[in-house]
């Protein structure tokens, strides 16, 4: 067992900086094809064209696309493409003319700035038997969230359901913390699999140009990791003179240390599909299978759909737990603004009636320093400490509202009072002359569990450049020290609201 602080950062800037979007192969579960804007004629083509639809990559090249579709759907696809916009990532079914077989394909057409991509895939489903189907189970599954009482329970329901639909091994939810760590809020699998319940997963398994993705990329899927990648042809895109941007690729290829990655948790197989909540990424719905397995494109547009459901319900249950808590905050708020107001000093109407800051902030000891004076209730730091405390909060300029869970990370002489004063908040009244109002919390030992060590993530070889994924994913325990309960967002802004009554209040006492 270790010991840290819980805002650690685990968030890799090494594995942040892969250009992922250059890597220029592609997985070869389907082929990729580029076209010039203007004229749509093939400029850049997979080498594994052949196992697809039968014709080498060389004799497609330079070649009209409409060469290779039927008339209506070549014109149908032209129409669709004037009106797309580059966001749009509508799915075709297109039948590929490979001489005297037609191919029947589902395209994915991307409208580049200086280029169109098309990802081709296979597609022998019966489209209409199918979307009755994912209708009906779709359906169900959206009674089953809406009726979730918790975050937990929308999480829960999300994993068993999409496991059943899906047939993959395992099938876990996570939510991102502050510092990008993932936590396992639920999970669904097979009983040979790993337990991962709980277990918090380090920022570098999910680095920042990986996350980024996600906004461009409804899910991302590996068939089978061990697969070989293929090129595309040539190798430099003739109109660009680059690499070809596969950013938005569903067939874009994997880093080598990620397919590691999957080796090491024992998975050949796995799909990710993003918790998207106001613009921001919430979590992720991870995957995994222990053999290959290639989802149709049918249950991928399902999944795609069921992770904007999943994700609409998770903000519907975090606004009505916020509006609870508001609720609870508003009401001690109205009786602590009463008194601030009928009592001549303010300090005295904040800390020492029936209700005072402690209820409103769910604080262990507060403090208001003002004209000379100190009025403290509760557990607090000595006058020793408080001077050093409010000299440190001066030399760093706080004249805003400022909140901490950490403050021994941040002022390592509040270690010495860590059991009182871990957690600090503090409202400026005049900053400068060192008047606050000081709202503390003492330290909460807090066991973490993590899937391996998070310390360990990253494994450098001597050379410094190669590195390897961590190979273990044993439970490793951290003990959080120096850290206080958090700070909520609306504990903040009640906070704010009762500082500007404050200044308020003595504006007016001294008119």
């Amino acid at each position: 067992m270790d010991q840290t602080t819980l805002d650690k950062n685990y968030d890799s800037d090494f594995c942040g900086s892969i250009p992922l979007h250059l890597v220029n192969l592609i997985q070869p579960h389907g082929m990729l094809l580029v076209l010039d804007k203007e004229r749509l004629h093939i400029v850049q083509a997979s080498e594994n064209t052949r196992q697809v639809v039968g014709l080498a990559a060389e004799d497609v090249l330079g070649q009209p696309l409409s060469q290779y579709l039927p008339a209506d759907q070549y014109s149908d696809l032209t129409a669709r493409l004037s009106g797309q916009s580059s966001q749009d990532k509508i799915p075709y079914s297109l039948s590929f003319l490979a001489g005297r077989k037609q191919v029947p394909l589902t395209a994915l057409i991307h409208l580049e700035q200086a280029y169109v991509l098309i990802e081709l895939e296979a597609n022998a489903t019966a489209a209409e038997e199918t979307f009755k189907g994912f209708y009906q189970r779709i359906k169900h599954i959206t009674s089953l969230l809406k009726q979730a009482g918790s975050i937990a329970d929308i999480a829960s329901i999300a994993a068993t359901e999409i496991k059943k639909l899906t047939g993959f091994d395992r099938v876990l939810v996570y939510q991102f913390d502050p510092q990008w760590n993932g936590m396992v809020l639920a999970q669904a699998r097979e009983e040979d699999m790993e337990d991962y319940l709980h277990l918090r997963f380090p920022a570098s398994d999910v680095p920042k140009q990986a996350r980024d993705l996600y906004f461009r990329n409804p899910y991302r899927l590996i068939p089978d990791r061990t697969y070989t990648p293929v090129r595309l042809l040539p190798i430099i895109n003739p109109i660009t003179q680059r690499f070809t941007n596969l950013s938005d690729c569903n067939l874009r290829s994997v880093a080598a240390v990620h397919l590691e990655y999957l080796q090491n948790l024992g998975i050949t197989a796995s799909m990710s599909l993003p918790l998207i909540i106001g613009n921001n990424l919430w979590g992720l719905i991870s995957c995994h299978h222990k053999t290959a397995l290639y989802p149709s494109y049918e249950v991928r547009s399902a999944l795609e759909l069921l992770s904007d459901i999943v994700a609409a319900q998770l903000a519907a249950k975090e606004r009505e737990r916020t509006i609870l808590i508001r609720a609870g905050l508003q009401g001690v708020q109205a009786k602590l603004m009463e008194q601030l107001y009928t009592t001549q000093n303010f300090a005295d109407g904040l800390l020492m009636g029936t209700t005072n800051l402690l209820e409103l902030l769910s604080l262990n000891g507060a403090a208001v320093v003002f004209e000379g004076g100190t009025w403290a209730i509760g557990d607090t730091p000595n006058a020793q400490e408080m001077r050093e405390l409010l000299s440190w909060l001066r030399r760093n300029k706080t004249t805003q509202l400022f909140s901490t869970a950490n403050l021994p990370k941040l002022f390592v002489q509040s270690k010495e009072y860590k059991d009182v004063a871990s957690g600090l908040i503090a409202l400026p009244i005049n900053a400068e002359q060192g008047e606050y109002i000081l709202g503390f919390r003492g330290e909460v030992l807090q066991t973490v569990n993590w899937g391996g060590n998070p310390n360990q993530a990253i494994e450098l070889e001597p050379d410094g450049k190669t590195y390897h994924p961590r190979n273990s994913f044993a439970t490793y325990q951290e003990t959080v020290k120096y850290t206080s309960l958090p700070w909520l967002a609306e504990e903040l802004e009640v906070a704010e609201t009762l500082r500007s009554a404050v200044l308020s209040k003595i504006v007016r006492d001294k008119a």
